[in-house]
């Protein structure tokens, strides 16, 4: 029996976001519509890669329909925080990006990620929403991925680590 596939047509608000410390942030993909919200745990990578999709995806809407970006969109950051409480339906294994070209929205699908062991489908959420929309939250993706530990933090911790040889905090 295939499990439920979750579905936002149109979502009326998107976001990706962050919660942590650097060095131990989580990063969100969290939709709402109307009065439903679905939250997504995933990894920084899959942000980035969500976020070079998009843009690779506006730019072939904008070869291939002369459908242009909005060079007017502002991205503000209040209304792109992840809304409490952050409950994750379920951790993302992967992500993909389509066209709706009769309606003009872009879909995202996203697959929970499954244990190997794991004898089932995987849960699924569709969410459509505009070009503007997804404008918006690759943008401010963008934004939020750079903001975890400075390359010092990092060359520190890396330090720190050699010198316990691999053990303890």
């Amino acid at each position: 029996m295939a499990n439920p596939i979750y579905e936002f047509d149109p979502v009326t608000h998107i976001t990706a976001d962050a919660l942590g410390r650097p060095g131990h942030r989580s990063f969100y993909i969290q939709a709402v519509r109307g009065l439903d919200r679905i939250t997504l745990l995933c990894e920084k990578e899959q942000v980035q890669a969500m976020t070079e999709a998009i843009d690779e995806m506006l730019d072939n809407l904008e070869k291939q329909y002369s459908l242009m970006r909005d060079k007017d969109l502002a991205v503000e950051e209040a209304s792109m925080l992840i809304q409490e409480p952050v409950e994750p339906l379920f951790r993302v294994g992967s992500m993909g990006l389509g066209y709706d070209e009769n309606r003009d929205r872009i879909l995202l699908v996203v697959q929970e990620l499954l244990a190997e062991d794991e004898n089932r489908d995987p849960l699924e959420v569709r969410l459509f929403a505009s070009r503007a929309q997804m404008q918006v939250l690759g943008a401010h993706a963008k934004e939020i991925i750079p903001r975890g530990r400075s390359p010092e933090q990092r060359t520190l911790q890396i330090e720190a680590y050699v010198r316990r040889n691999g053990h303890g905090e």
